[in-house]
Order: structure tokens, then sequence, then C-alpha cells
């Protein structure tokens, strides 16, 4: 190795040299398929910038990578270089100079890599990542890959580095930098949850709030960086047709002699996981639902039958002595929803996304149980076969107590102690930072003193808490068989208005009064009831 270093010497000044490292598939692919050695020369001043320079050693060819210290840390801490050079402080590599250097540009450039990845899997996710965890090995993996995509060389190495022989070294080797990188940082943005990380709740409000605007700089970044990437890697080694095509051709060779089950990269979402009641969910799932329920050894007999609902396939599954609610989201092309968003148009726009509305289901569900408000406990979801399986919850339904209460000329204390669980129950989720979305009666079901809520699919952060208020109180008016308001529907009004002002704001149950909601639900609901409601409404105090 000596010989090595006296080579350097002849490239660049010792007294400028300030660290020196081996990278690239040379340290981490199997032994004895990578011709030749790579190394990263980094100097405090090196007057060319960066330059590859090639000198063969004892008959070996090395490859002398020798940048300035000012391009190592820009591209590092912001990727200016298309990350260029952050791509090999991911990969495992051997110092041989300067550990120490070496070891805190590898962690900030982890780091940065990790934060940036946990944005992306957000802005694609939405709030299913509430629920999520990833192996600390997946952001390195998911930014390797990317970069993959758009570089010969670095499939090449992307492949090397998950080859059989040593797929479980280097992972294990990746999971245990990106683990102390993300610890020794105490990051703001990621949290660990034992072996895994997770997404803190206030960072995904805040990208989430701006996620439409965020995804298209995000598809300018991305288009930027690979750019970025060939102009620096050209800047280094492209300086003649014929160094060109001898630098692409091994990758290229090794990238097109691959077995077939190795051209299709590992996929990074193999390393994430979905929390559930029952454990640990794998968030590229493909399980359909007789293989879920048969996973899950609920017990015998089992059936599955439909429960409810025309815009989802509901099942009721059966398994023993259990009971499950399976849900299967499609897209929703039906004329009933086109309808709704034409009639609430300027109101409310209800999500058709068949993958939309399952991630609200999914996350708006978690969010809201870490926070003690009852809703079903989930025990599975395939992500890719759109399936999330619920406790059922049995109870009664708040659209057969709306239908009765409606048409009472008083109402019972057991009955009002129900509405006011009902109005508490929008107030602490209002009060949590959600928005139900769909708030109609047939989405409660009380049980005991409890109020669940069991249809999240349109709900999510930064909604129009008003609009749950109007459409849960003027549908459920529409049950009154009678336009005449009965005083069994002022009292449950009254009830809920005080249940709600225990943990909501009186500002929202003023604003549901307005005619911007009065006026959707007037299809439906008589004009006297409409009336009632919004009297009750406006004296709330």
């Amino acid at each position: 190795m000596e010989s090595v270093l006296g080579r350097i010497d002849e490239l660049t000044s010792p007294a400028h040299r300030l660290a020196v490292s081996t990278y690239g598939p040379c340290v981490f692919a199997r032994p004895g398929v990578v011709q030749g050695t790579d190394l990263l020369v980094i100097c405090e001043r090196y007057p060319s910038g960066l330059r590859e320079q090639r000198r063969v050693v004892d008959g070996q060819e090395f490859r002398f990578l020798i940048a300035d210290r000012t391009l190592i840390e820009s591209d590092i801490q912001r990727g200016t270089l298309g990350d260029f050079f952050t791509e090999q402080f991911l990969y495992p590599y051997r110092g041989m100079l300067n550990l120490e250097y070496l070891h805190k540009v590898s962690m900030e450039a982890k780091v940065r890599v990790a934060e940036e990845e946990a944005r992306d899997l957000a802005l694609e996710h939405g709030e299913m990542v509430r629920g999520m965890l990833a192996t600390p090995a997946f952001f390195g993996l998911s930014r390797m890959r990317r970069l993959a995509r758009v570089s010969v060389p670095s499939m090449s190495a992307y492949l090397r580095l998950l080859e059989t022989d040593v797929r479980e070294r280097n992972l294990a080797t990746l999971n245990t930098s990106f683990k102390e990188a993300l610890s020794l940082s105490g990051d703001e943005v990621i949290e660990f949850d034992g072996d895994y990380t997770s997404i803190r709740d206030n960072v995904i409000d805040r990208w989430l709030k701006d996620r439409a605007s965020e995804q298209v700089v995000n598809i300018l970044r991305q288009s930027q960086r690979a750019i970025s990437s060939y102009l620096t890697r050209g800047r280094a080694v492209y300086l003649s047709p014929e160094l060109l095509a001898r630098e692409l051709y091994t990758p290229l060779k090794f990238v097109l002699d691959a077995e077939l089950d190795q051209m299709e990269p590992e996929n990074p979402k193999d390393h994430l996981y979905l929390r559930t009641s029952e454990g640990l969910v794998p968030f590229n799932s493909k399980a359909n639902l007789e293989q879920i329920i048969l996973n899950l050894n609920l017990g015998w007999p089992i059936t599955i039958s439909p429960l409810a609902g025309v815009l989802n396939e509901v099942s009721l599954v059966t398994a023993g002595n259990q009971q499950l609610v399976a849900k299967t989201f499609t897209d929703w092309h039906g004329f009933k929803w086109f309808t709704l968003n034409i009639v609430s148009l300027g109101t409310k726009f209800f999500a058709v996304s068949g993958k939309a509305r399952m991630t609200n289901e999914y996350g708006v569900n978690r969010y809201l149980a870490k926070r003690g408000i009852k809703v079903p406990l989930i025990v599975y979801v395939s992500v890719k076969q759109r399936i999330l399986v619920e406790r059922y919850i049995a109870g009664v339904s708040l659209a057969n107590f709306a239908r009765e209460v409606m048409n009472q000329p008083t109402l019972l204390a057991r009955q009002k102690e129900i509405a006011e669980s009902l109005g508490e129950t929008l107030g602490s989720i209002h009060a949590a930072g959600v928005c139900v979305g769909d708030a109609k009666p047939e989405n409660f079901v009380a049980r005991g003193n409890q109020i669940f809520t069991l249809d999240l699919e349109q709900a999510g952060k930064n909604g129009d808490r008003a609009w749950d208020v109007a459409e849960l109180l003027f549908y459920a008016g529409h049950y009154a068989t009678s336009p005449v308001p009965t005083r069994g529907l002022i009292e449950f009004t009254e009830a809920f208005v005080r249940g709600y002002l225990r943990k909501g704001d009186v500002g929202d149950l003023r604003r549901a009064a307005g005619v911007r909601y009065t006026k959707v639900f007037s299809i439906w609901t008589p004009a006297p009831v409409i009336f009632e409601i919004t009297r009750i409404l406006h004296g709330a105090n």
C-alpha cells in the first residue's frame, strides 16, 4: 500500500491532502469480480477542482478520483453535484487517511439523504406514512436506486451491493451506518421505534400541508441532480471518447450479463412496514383477502359475506368467534359521488381515488388511535391489493339512533348521553387537528358510553371542521319524517352542541349554520328542520 500512497504523492501535494479512502464495488462486491481499485483523494486545495487519474501499481490498476474539499462538502450538504460524491459515502467504503473526517462527512451525507427520502415518502404516500416504519437501510437503498435509474455505473454498483453472496453483509453494514448517523444527529425529522424508524407527526403535518407544490419541486430537483451528476462525472473522467467508452463498458456489460432475476434491482420498499394491532405488515405485501384471513390464524370456520356499501366492497369476516370488517378500496366512478361533488361544489370535494381513500383511512386511524380517540383496530393492510382489515365494532349505529330520536317527542336521559358523547367525540377529533370529511351518522357507532368513528377515508389534517358539524347534524335531520321539528330533534342537537363544546370550537358550530353548508343539505332535509338546527348552532356559547 506504500507504493499506492507514493503514487498519490505524485498526483497531489502531501501538504494539501486531507483524506483518502477506497470506495465503490471494489470495497463491497464479491471478491475477484471487480478489476482495479477506486480511491477518493480529498485535498484542502486542488487547482483542477476534480480529476480522475489512472496508474498501474504492481500490475494492478488504481483509479484516483482527486477532489477539492469544497466540492465534496458542497455535494454532501446540499447535493450540488447531483450526489456524485454523496453516493460514494452511502455505500460501504474503507478509510485510509483521516478516518475521523471521512466518518464525519459520511454521517452528514446519510442524515441529509434520510431526511430527503423521508420527505419523498410522505409526498408519495400521504397520511399513510403516519403508521409506516422503515429500516434505517431503507433510506440508503432508496437513494441508491434513484441514482441507479439514471446512471449505468450507479446501476452496476447497486446490483453488486445486493448480489446473493454479499447481500446480507452489505445490508447489515448499511443498516448500522444509517442507524448511527440518525442517532448521532438527534434528528428532528426521523425518530426511532426499536430497530425501525418513523417520521415525526409534526413534520408530516408540515410536508403534507404544501404537498402539491412540493411534488412539483421534487420532480424538478431530481431531474437537476441527475444532470449535475452526469456533468460531474464527465468533468472528472470523460476526457476523451476512448476513455468514455472504457468507463462505461465494464458496468454496462455487468448489467447486461446479470442473471434474469437480478435485472430488476431490489425494491427499497421491501424494507418498509405498516403498523397494525397484530404487529408489522410488509408494505409490499401482495396478499389477497383469502390469504390475509388464513395468515391471521383466527380460527374456524371462516365465512366471508357482504356487509354493506355499494361504493366500497365491504365484507364481514367471521372466523371462529371473531369478526372482522374487510374493505377493498376501488376507484369511484359512480353517479352518486359525481353528483355529490357537483351538489357540494365550492363547499366540499370528496376523494374518489381508491389509493387516496385507503391512505386516509389507514393514516388518520393510526393518528387518532395514538391520541386515545376510539377507532377500529387495524389488523392488516395490503397496499398492493388496496385491502384494509379492521376489527368489527358491535354497537348501535348512529344512523339508526338518529332515525329514532329525530321523531321522538322527547329524549330519554340515556339518549341525551349518546348525543353528547357524539358531539364530544367530533370535538376531540377536531381538537386533534383532524377533519372526518364524511361525518354522516352512519359512520359512527355507540358502544356503551364510547363513540367509535368507523369511516375515515375522506379524513385528513387541516380540513373543514364546520363541514363535519353541518353534515352530521343536517344529514341526521333528514331522518325526520315530519317537516315540523320534534322536541327530540331539538334535544338531540342541543345535547350534541354541549358535548362538542367540551373539546371543540364554538366558531365551528356557528360557521356550520351558514348558507354555504345549509344549501348543500336543503335537497334532502326539510327547510324547517334546517332552520331549527341553525338556530341552535347560532346560539351556541
